[in-house]
């Protein structure tokens, strides 16, 4: 029987296709990977094989990656991933490479800064003049970006604000470590303009001057992702995973007994997003592959701390 229009994942009665139970369903994915191709000529052929191989492995999502661009690959773990780019090099005649998804780290400052900043420009015709005081301080984790004003008098146009705002928020997407800032409060306190020679521009770029001027001397904290994740384990492997989570620098959140599985529990910490490829071969060694875990992100917390004058890059 030709089966060439039949797709995988699901059940086929004599009259209609049908969902496959939950039983019979792929576990979540807990193992990321961008591929790319090593010949540049084969990027479009790439893309046209990574779809039809999920058409025929539930187990495998793809998507854009959206730093990079490339295929990211959601998969069940590092056999999976070895056996997809055989596929791609056996069936398909493409050589791809893998590499492990950058985590997203931000950076947020840790001291209070208030910065007086004047833009002025003469080309000959209209001019360009707009005088902000701004001042950065630390907001609360989680909290991402607020923007206040407390001009009084006029001294800035209320057209004027929403523009210092817009520089506020251009210049917060990349703070002195080269990753965007979260968790900060901007307050534009006073400034000038001028009848004339101001405008939307000259607030936006004097907003996004004041701001990067503030964030070399507001010192900067990187902040890593935190993953809570649950671990379905057998109960006789439970135990031995809190060395395993421990030595990944986790915290134990506890467990109990599965509510759908007799014998097995769920096992809950957090984790940095950067160990969960390591959690996956992990996880094989302590529980002799039975063990499984699904994750989302919970929140940001401090990683490292660098001096205002640290380099970039991620």
């Amino acid at each position: 029987m030709k089966s060439d229009h039949l797709s995988l994942g699901y059940a086929y009665l004599e009259n209609r296709a049908a969902q496959l139970p939950q039983w019979a369903q792929p576990r979540p994915s807990s193992y990321q990977r961008i591929v790319t191709p090593v010949h540049d000529r084969d990027d479009v052929r790439l893309t046209a094989a990574l779809e039809r191989i999920a058409e025929i492995d539930t187990g495998m999502q793809v998507e854009q990656d959206e730093i990079s661009g490339h295929a990211l690959l959601h998969l069940q773990g590092p056999l999976h991933l070895r056996r997809i780019l055989g596929l791609l090099n056996d069936s398909f005649g493409i050589d791809v490479g893998d590499e492990p998804v950058p985590p997203a780290l931000r950076e947020t400052i840790t001291r209070p800064v208030t910065i007086h900043h004047r833009h002025r420009k003469q080309s000959g015709g209209a001019g360009q003049f707009a005088d902000v005081v701004l001042s950065l301080a630390p907001a609360a984790r989680g909290s991402g970006f607020q923007f206040t004003d407390e001009v009084k008098g006029g001294a800035v146009p209320k057209g004027y604000i929403p523009s210092v705002e817009a520089g506020a928020r251009e210049a917060l997407k990349a703070g002195a470590n080269g990753h965007p800032v979260v968790d900060v409060q901007v307050t534009l306190k006073d400034g000038k303009h001028h009848s004339v020679d101001s405008s939307d521009y000259a607030f936006r770029t004097a907003g996004k001057s004041a701001v990067r001027e503030a964030l070399a001397e507001a010192g900067s904290v990187v902040l890593q992702p935190i993953m809570r994740v649950e671990i379905h384990v057998p109960s006789v492997f439970t135990g031995g995973l809190v060395p395993v989570v421990s030595g990944m620098q986790g915290q134990i959140l506890g467990f109990a007994a599965h509510p759908e599985a007799a014998g097995w529990d769920v096992f809950e910490t957090l984790l940095p997003v950067a160990v969960q490829d390591q959690l996956c071969s992990s996880l094989a060694s302590a529980t002799r592959g039975t063990a499984w875990f699904s994750s989302g992100f919970d929140h940001y917390e401090e990683a490292r701390r660098t001096s205002s004058a640290a380099g970039g890059g991620r």
